[in-house]
């Protein structure tokens, strides 16, 4: 027997009914989410403590057993197997450093336990999340490894991943892919966190199983649906030193099988320049030269309503999502007299509505179907506006007033079987159909559809060993798609696991990349129909090792990635002319390597990492010179946790190292850097009242770094810098949590 025990029996007698078993930790406190199987009683039964500990088990489930056969398991306590007497039973569950993995669900035939998930993969939980004091994807994504970001004051945050950036990284939540890029990056600061349960990241191509853009990598995240109370509520305050005023608020309500939810919340930043005062509540300020920040003020409101059905075969899912910001440009003074600006204002809206349903034929057997319907508008607004009055009116010209419309359909279904114990498979069909409406598209509007069918399956020839084939079948309505393989194989030895993996990509141009137009007297992008479709072939190593110390659990990683890219397309500057178009770049390359050591038990949870990433010089294939430009980046993460009185502590830090850049400009070759900068967060932590209260404080960028050296030719969006801008500088929060 593992090392849970029996403690005693309460009751004398049995009820008739039912029989309860309750499960509780050292400190005689509940514990919910314990996981008890009956076996060979009938059809084999799964129960799911609930948040009182407590297990009820039908009487006509037990026959005439004198003993029940039971298997018990928990997330952070020891495993038991044996027999259970009848009558009602407390079970005392005995902490344990090992930490049964966690569920991992994106491009899998079943929910799979983490370390068991054949391709490399990188999970972000909700404790996490709350150590980082994150509250969006860009928050939560800039110290972790192999990851770049990105900042603009206009067009947001972007990330590269292995070296790879733009549109090639796929965005989803629950499985649904994020309309609306710019400059083809999603904006990762107007993805907000407040109800993601977890992040999962599948780094290189998943192009099998979601089509063009999951070529660099694929970040999903996991709305959080278990919900255990009959009523809950939570209200989130978060205020930051450099003008951050935000707050949100949950509201779930659960009747039997049936779940309401609604979450409201609004995020406001009021705009940071390097010289200003800091102030604790915002104020009116003078239109002076003060009004022009170095980072604009932004306003977002956001909500997100479900019902969610949950039946014995099947469970659905209805939601609907909105999603609006304002950025407010605001221009300097102008000479002589400083009386007068032109201001800019950019909206953006999200309305996503969406269907999720899961029909389980039995045990082995399901399909899940996903449709969604996603809505995405960028509205540009010029106004002139009289300082001494503070009156506006639109300017005149056309090229000052803005808007396009993008919209995506899609359905999705997958049947997936887990029949055999050595073979499961997943056959799948995808849909999708985009919409492009504005006065800067090609004839006003554009439609692309992309249809496929897939299959993946993975196989165990012998023990300990896993092969995963897949393919894709596609048709697209403006392109030849190539057939679309992956093969990814797990090898499993002892406490070591290694891992195997080729995938290709594909990324069809988009609608914006071919039939975008665009000029003024600051711009002058025109899209290219001529446009080829990406192409990529991704190799992957890994060896990973995980073993369980009396200390605490012990892990080491070390991976190697190469991706090799045909026809990358890039925004450019068209020969002898200044105009910019989307050109098909020929050849791009990214190799690199990681590695990693973490040591996790119930007080301390340590990460260290280390990456080294090359990224392909075109310049090398006419000019005697390295082929690739690699850069260094360490990342560390501490979270201590005073259990005796609801304490954390956390700590997380980010070197990025220095990027050589090279670029020709009248015959001759130009080397520069973009510098290196450290990222230091810090994080304290206290809850009151059993959880109900939680209070956190701490420092982000605590290196006080604001802009790095770099330097940028000019593009579309910029005149020629010398300095790329990374945050705000040194600031403090603070944030509270009310769990009704």
């Amino acid at each position: 027997m593992r090392l849970l025990i029996l403690i005693f029996f309460l009751l004398c007698y049995n009820v008739s009914y039912c029989q309860v078993l309750s499960f509780i930790n050292s400190d005689n406190i509940p514990v919910s989410d314990v996981y008890v199987e009956l076996i060979n009683i009938k059809s084999n039964q799964k129960l799911i403590s609930d948040s009182d500990g407590i297990v009820t088990i039908n009487n006509n489930q037990l026959d005439n057993l004198k003993k029940i056969p039971i298997k018990i398991s928990h997330i952070s306590y020891k495993d038991f197997e044996g027999f259970c007497p009848k009558g009602d039973t407390i079970f005392k569950l005995i902490k344990s450093n090992i930490l049964l993995d966690q569920i991992f669900v994106t491009a899998q035939i079943s929910a799979n336990s983490l370390s068991d998930v054949i391709q490399k993969t990188l999970l972000i939980n909700r404790e996490n999340i709350d150590s980082q004091a994150a509250i969006n994807l860009k928050d939560l994504l800039e110290k972790q490894m192999n990851m770049r970001i990105s900042n603009d004051n206009i067009l947001g945050s972007s990330i590269s991943i292995q070296g790879i950036s733009g549109q090639n990284i796929k965005v989803l939540i629950d499985g649904v892919p994020i309309v609306g890029r710019l400059n083809g990056n999603v904006d990762l600061s107007q993805i907000n966190l407040n109800n993601i349960e977890r992040v999962e990241i599948v780094e290189g191509p998943l192009s099998v199983n979601f089509g063009t853009d999951a070529l660099a990598g694929t970040i999903n995240l996991i709305t959080r649906t278990n919900l255990k109370e009959k009523f809950s509520s939570l209200y989130n305050l978060y205020y930051e030193s450099v003008g951050h005023y935000n707050s949100d608020l949950t509201v779930s309500y659960k009747l039997n099988n049936k779940t309401f939810s609604l979450d409201v919340g609004r995020n406001y930043f009021d705009g940071w320049s390097d010289n200003e005062v800091f102030q604790l509540i915002p104020s009116s300020q003078l239109a002076d030269t003060n009004r022009a920040k170095q980072w604009n003020p932004k306003e977002q409101y956001f909500g997100k309503g479900q019902y969610l059905y949950d039946a014995k075969n099947f469970t659905s899912r209805i939601y609907y999502d909105f999603f609006y910001e304002k950025i407010s440009n605001l221009g300097f003074p102008r000479m002589p007299y400083y009386e007068t600006a032109f201001d800019d204002f950019y909206y953006t809206k999200r309305n996503n509505l969406g269907l999720d349903f899961l029909y389980k034929f039995n045990d082995i057997e399901k399909i899940h179907f996903l449709s969604s319907f996603n809505n995405y508008n960028r509205i540009k607004n010029t106004y002139f506006k009289d300082l001494t009055n503070l009156n506006q009116v639109l300017t005149s010209a056309s090229s000052d007033q803005d808007t396009s419309s993008f919209k995506m359909l899609m359905n999705k279904a997958v049947f997936s079987s887990t029949k055999l114990s050595d073979f499961k498979y997943q056959i799948g069909v995808d849909s999708k159909i985009e919409y492009a409406e504005g006065v800067r598209i090609n004839n006003s509007s554009k439609k692309l559809g992309d249809h496929a069918f897939f299959v993946t399956s993975e196989w165990k020839p012998i023990a300990n060993f896993v092969l995963r084939p897949a393919f894709r079948l596609s048709y697209n309505s403006k392109f030849n798609v190539p057939l679309i393989p992956s093969l990814n194989a797990l090898l499993s030895k002892n406490n070591f696991k290694t891992r195997f993996s080729f995938a290709k990509g594909f990324r069809s141009p988009t609608l914006k990349e071919l039939f975008f137009e665009f000029v003024d007297v600051n711009h002058n992008i025109l899209g290219n129909k001529d446009l080829k479709p990406e192409t990529s072939n991704n190799y992957q190593i890994s060896l990973d090792y995980l073993n369980n110390y009396s200390i605490a659990n012990i892990g080491f990683g070390t991976k190697f990635f190469y991706n090799d890219i045909k026809n990358l397309i890039t925004l450019a500057q068209s020969p002898n002319s200044s105009e910019y178009s989307y050109f098909n770049l020929g050849v791009y390359k990214t190799i690199g390597f990681a590695n990693s050591i973490s040591l996790t038990n119930d007080l301390v949870s340590f990460n260290f990492g280390s990456s080294h990433t090359g990224r392909y010089n075109n310049l090398s294939q006419y000019e005697n010179m390295n082929n690739f430009n690699f850069s260094h980046s360490l990342r560390s993460s501490i979270i201590y946790r005073i259990k005796k009185h609801n304490i954390s502590i956390a700590a997380f830090y980010k070197f990025t190292g220095s990027l050589p850049v090279f670029y020709k400009e009248n015959e001759k070759i130009i080397e520069t850097i973009i510098d290196s900068y450290n990222l230091l967060d810090l994080t304290f932590s206290k809850s009151f009242f059993s959880e109900k209260l939680k209070f956190k404080i701490g420092a982000k960028n605590l290196f006080n770094i604001k802009n790095v050296l770099s330097f940028s030719a000019g593009d579309i969006h910029s005149s020629s810098s010398n300095s790329s801008s990374i945050g705000y500088g040194r600031s403090f929060f603070t944030a509270l949590s009310f769990n009704l």
